[in-house]
């Protein structure tokens, strides 16, 4: 798998899927994207228009998971960058492994299945007021 033969571009694929999942996810509740399309603007205009912001929350608990998701995003992008194949790498490179890579993926996953799962509920809450 690439995330043993490449875990630098695995790692970028990671960062790639959160980006894209959040691109798409704004064009399709026509939101405005920011100007600046990298993995952190882009997940906080979704997961404010998703109500996933810790600040609106008053369960401490879940304001920590959540806390949790927003560093996701940042290390993941912060990450790719210094270790991720998209960019050129200087003489310090880091030494990504395939566990980092697997970890940067998973984590990914678990974010967009959870910013997915929310966004149906919502749909389901919205339709059943509807009703």
């Amino acid at each position: 798998t690439q995330i043993e033969t490449d875990p630098a571009g695995a790692l970028t694929a990671a960062s790639a899927s959160i980006e894209a999942f959040c691109k798409i996810y704004l064009e399709q509740h026509n939101l405005p994207c920011p100007k600046d399309k990298t993995i952190k603007p882009l997940w906080a205009e979704v997961s404010k228009f998703l109500g996933l912001d810790p600040a609106c929350l008053e369960d401490n608990d879940l304001k920590k998971i959540l806390g949790g998701l927003n560093s996701i995003c940042d290390g993941i992008g912060s990450l790719r960058t210094h270790a991720g194949s998209a960019h050129g790498r200087g003489v310090l490179a880091y030494k990504v492994e395939p566990r980092h890579a697997r970890l940067a993926i998973f984590a990914a996953h678990t974010l967009i299945l959870f910013a997915l799962e929310t966004s149906e509920k919502r749909k389901t809450q919205v339709a059943s007021h509807k009703a």
